[in-house]
């Protein structure tokens, strides 16, 4: 019987992971063409001013996804115990990121990175494991291919968290802090560099025979550094960091032993949901 739900979960994410990036595939993620200003605005000023609008949208992006799906309950794992599964964690484009770049230098230019997106879903594979001392460890990993034509190329993060459990009465509502740092690489194709963010939630779960319902709040920081070098203007290197601060609330399913479906919907700074399969164990 473990057997069959171990294949029944690898043929979902099998699925899940070929179908998803497809829909990131409109990205526009070619920002020394985007930020180029037309010839009589020519200038660094200009150029900066486009380049602070497309930016501010990717800083929302990689923020919700390095901290999107981080847990689906406050329960820790005792020692030995895990959970293996794969998040597909999605955020809703909205109409304050798709920007008007102040000084466009096309029709393209219009509505700056996520022009054409309206859902920005990524597949991701989560493993933890029960330590002691009430501490859980995790592990989180994907790879994504985004943009088109020359301009495409895979996006890779590995992040590392771990989850205290500062509550775990079997009769009262279980309450953890979960902690996560996760390293972006982005291709060079792409104009900018790694990717780093921290982020860091309270979490309260209550758990029932076939369903558990959790919620939680936290902040996801992300730091982002671009370097380009415009025709006509000559080399532009600038630093970015955003914190957005996010709720949500969920529910998970227990179907069967040892196997969960969970979903989330995300408020706050970034709107967005999760949802979630997997195996765990004690």
């Amino acid at each position: 019987m473990k057997i069959k739900y171990g294949l029944i979960l690898i043929a979902l994410i099998i699925l899940v992971s070929g179908n998803a990036p497809a829909i990131g595939q409109d990205i526009n993620l070619d920002l020394e063409k985007m930020i180029l200003p037309p010839q009589d605005e020519l200038t660094m000023e200009n150029a900066t001013a486009n380049l602070d609008a497309a930016v501010d949208p990717l800083l929302d992006l990689f923020g919700f996804y390095t901290g999107g799906g981080l847990y689906h309950t406050g329960k820790v794992h005792g020692l030995g115990g895990f959970d293996v599964g794969v998040k597909l964690v999605t955020m809703m484009i909205s109409e304050d990121q798709k920007p008007d770049l102040p000084f466009p230098s096309s029709e393209a230019a219009y509505g700056g990175v996520f022009k054409k997106t309206e859902l920005m879903p990524l597949p991701m594979l989560q493993v933890s494991v029960g330590l002691p001392g009430n501490l859980e460890a995790m592990g989180r990993f994907f790879t994504y291919p985004i943009g088109k034509g020359e301009d495409e190329g895979n996006i890779t993060l590995i992040g590392l968290g771990v989850k205290y459990g500062l509550l775990q009465n079997i009769l009262l509502p279980k309450v953890a802090v979960v902690a996560a740092y996760h390293y972006l690489n982005v291709p060079e194709e792409f104009d900018f560099g790694s990717v780093n963010s921290i982020s860091a939630a309270l979490v309260v779960s209550k758990g029932f025979t076939f369903i558990d319902v959790y919620g939680g709040l936290g902040i996801d920081f992300n730091k982002l550094e671009v370097e380009l070098d415009l025709p006509g203007l000559g080399p532009v290197s600038k630093k970015y960091e955003k914190s957005n601060f996010r709720g949500n609330l969920g529910f998970k399913l227990k179907p069967f032993p040892l196997l969960f479906i969970n979903a989330d919907y995300n408020f706050g700074d970034v709107q967005g949901f999760n949802v979630g399969l997997g195996l765990s164990f004690r």
